[in-house]
């Protein structure tokens, strides 16, 4: 094996690591989200992800990072995660984790033909099939879960949150390609955790110091996972690295089972077997392409 590619070994380890950190994070809202207003949960957490970016950029003893003059971008970017935030998470509250990351994974799909439409990117025989299969995931989830008694309004949630997110990374591949990735997650945390501090206010009451300490874990965990990602992202392709997200999805399995005692049906296994599928051909016509 050569040096590059075990290096590319070593970096896929790490977003897995990554996306496994936020499925823990994902999984400690879920446990606390039904004993406060949503907001205040969101709010905390969304200010404690940035005190993990704020260690990188003295640790760098360089501002310089999160210097821009593209504050449009970042306002856009900012409403757009304040909703992806909202939706995601309100989602996952109120849905199993093994429904949830199934619907959620399809976001990159959705960005795909957002550029392929929008952007006139080419299309192909594995762009096709991948959509197909990731858009049939989707309803077969979704379908599954409403006929059989599940909240329909996470699932509206969740929807409405991929579309949100697929705007959110389709903003940066047309107006962010000169904005550094620690830019864009400062600010857009920023933003975010101020407006839900706007909705939450006078809501912080009667918060117990064990419950404040779990919100703020969950951020941290966020945070972490964020500055993992970046490290990552800026030495290897993005699209190469993409794969790594759809270890959610079997990290939500598990979490189901063991924790919430939810055992995922065979329609839930399929639909996840379904969106790793698809996101595996775009990898691999990529990776022939490359």
């Amino acid at each position: 094996m050569s040096q590059i590619e075990s290096k590319k070994h070593l970096i896929y380890i790490l977003g897995t690591f990554a996306f496994f950190l936020f499925t823990i994070a994902d999984t400690i809202i879920k446990l606390i989200g039904d004993l406060y207003k949503d907001t205040v949960i969101f709010s905390i957490a969304s200010f404690s992800a940035i005190i993990p970016v704020c260690i990188y950029l003295l640790y760098r003893k360089s501002l310089e990072e999160i210097k821009t003059r593209n504050y449009k971008l970042h306002i856009v970017r900012g409403i757009l995660m304040t909703l992806t935030y909202y939706f995601i998470v309100k989602g996952i509250i109120l849905l199993p984790l093994s429904i949830a990351y199934p619907i959620i994974l399809s976001a990159p799909v959705l960005l795909s033909v957002l550029g392929i439409v929008i952007l006139k990117e080419s299309i192909n025989l594995s762009k096709i099939i991948s959509l197909i299969l990731a858009m049939s995931a989707v309803f077969l989830v979704s379908g599954f879960s409403l006929s059989i008694g599940f909240n329909a309004q996470g699932v509206l949630f969740l929807v409405l949150g991929v579309v949100a997110l697929a705007c959110l990374d389709f903003s940066v591949r047309v107006f962010g390609k000169d904005e550094r990735t620690v830019a864009l997650t400062f600010y857009s945390m920023l933003f975010t955790g101020s407006v839900f501090f706007i909705f939450s206010i006078n809501h912080f009451n009667n918060i117990l110091l064990k419950d404040f300490l779990i919100m703020i874990s969950a951020g941290l965990l966020d945070g972490v996972a964020m500055m993992i990602l970046i490290y990552s992202l800026r030495r290897i392709e993005a699209s190469f690295f993409s794969i790594t997200h759809y270890s959610q999805i079997i990290f939500g399995i598990i979490i189901s089972i063991f924790l919430f005692n939810h055992y995922p049906s065979s329609i839930e296994l399929l639909g996840a077997a379904m969106i790793i599928v698809s996101g595996y051909l775009i990898y691999a016509k990529l990776k022939k392409l490359n």
